[in-house]
């Protein structure tokens, strides 16, 4: 660790913002943004929507997300939580590459110090497409793991809020190497999306820190039963790496409401666990988010999550309040307060604002 002075952390402060603001200025052109020795290539960046490298079929794009964060008992900090790269590739056929790697906890500073000992660089995704029609496309890789919403959708800019509900990533393992065939069923006017996978357990590019598969086949459908609500039904026949002999299912419900630019959203999951050979009880968690327009830009939002793990004696709850301000589609700021009650998770509550830009 190396003790920083006050002028260094906010030359620190002023760096992390500028390097947030600068893709959002470039963005907005100005008069000079056309000018004599402005790379052509980037005239065919929009923010958010990647850049295309020539006439090759690739495309570069990413994301990246800071956060301040001030608890009960810990030191206020500021953190460069991640930067996100994406490689995609589509030659105009049926054939479709796609890539995200990402680094981690890249930077921590707080009052006394600045580290980067808990920065990591992780393989997210990397797999290949193929999509003869809507009906059935086939594919094969590392991908996201297809349960509930909030997973398929986890990254910075895209999603409500910094912090994640607890039952999106503590029930399973968020990413799965394998088969998965999907596609579009025409059973209702607006389609049934689904998945189908299967992960024999040899994660690619595995990250240590991860109770990843050992093996899982599991399915998610999607559908609109009425207007502007979409519903999803998950389910997840697995074990895991660090557990080989405690076998396990999960089985899990989605919903999304949106309606002139509210929403309300929300998962379950119950998981069951094969007590006859761990010892340990069943777990069950949901959470429930509201958002609502406050300004053209500006969002309130309020979720609610409870939480029942294994073994422990009583569920956790956590309450959370915040604000989503969006001055453009690819750059949010978000700040919240959060409380957690029969904290046994020790789930970090507190202050917490960050800033996301989609590249």
């Amino acid at each position: 660790m190396i003790a920083l002075t006050i002028r260094a952390r906010r030359w620190l402060a002023a760096a992390g913002l500028a390097l947030f603001a600068a893709p959002a200025a470039a963005q907005g052109g100005g008069a000079g943004a056309q000018d004599v020795g402005f790379d052509p290539m980037a005239q065919r960046y929009q923010l958010g929507q990647g850049l295309p490298l020539g006439n090759t079929g690739f495309v570069l794009g990413g994301y990246a997300a800071g956060s301040v964060a001030e608890h009960a008992d810990e030191d206020r900090n500021l953190r460069l939580e991640s930067l996100s790269g994406f490689l995609w590739w589509d030659g105009g056929g049926r054939w479709h590459a796609f890539s995200e790697l990402e680094a981690e906890d890249i930077v921590t500073a707080d009052r006394d110090t600045l580290t980067a000992q808990d920065a990591e660089v992780e393989l997210e995704r990397l797999y290949v497409d193929y999509t003869p029609g809507d009906l059935l496309k086939l594919r094969a890789g590392k991908f996201l793991t297809p349960v509930g919403r909030w997973n398929l959708i986890h990254a910075a800019p895209l999603v409500w809020t910094t912090s994640r509900p607890l039952i999106t990533n503590q029930t399973f393992p968020t990413n799965a190497t394998g088969l998965m065939a999907y596609g579009t069923l025409p059973w209702t006017d607006d389609g049934v999306e689904y998945s189908v996978y299967y992960s024999p357990g040899e994660e690619l590019a595995r990250d240590s820190d991860l109770d990843t598969f050992r093996e899982a086949v599991g399915a998610h459908l999607s559908l609109m039963p009425l207007p502007h609500l979409r519903t999803g039904l998950s389910y997840v026949n697995f074990e895991q790496r660090e557990t080989p002999d405690q076998h396990r299912e999960l089985y899990g419900l989605d919903a999304t409401w949106s309606w002139r630019r509210w929403e309300l959203s929300g998962e379950f999951h119950y998981r069951l666990n094969d007590s006859s050979q761990s010892g340990q009880s069943n777990e069950r968690g949901v959470y429930l988010q509201a958002v609502a327009p406050l300004t053209e830009r500006l969002y309130a939002v309020g979720r609610y999550e409870t939480f029942r793990r294994s073994g422990a004696l009583r569920d956790i709850n956590v309450y959370l309040g915040g604000l989503n301000y969006r001055p453009r589609p690819a750059l949010v700021f978000k700040a919240e307060y959060s409380r957690a009650t029969d904290n046994d998770f020790d789930v970090r509550d507190g202050l917490l604002a960050s800033i996301a830009v989609l590249f």
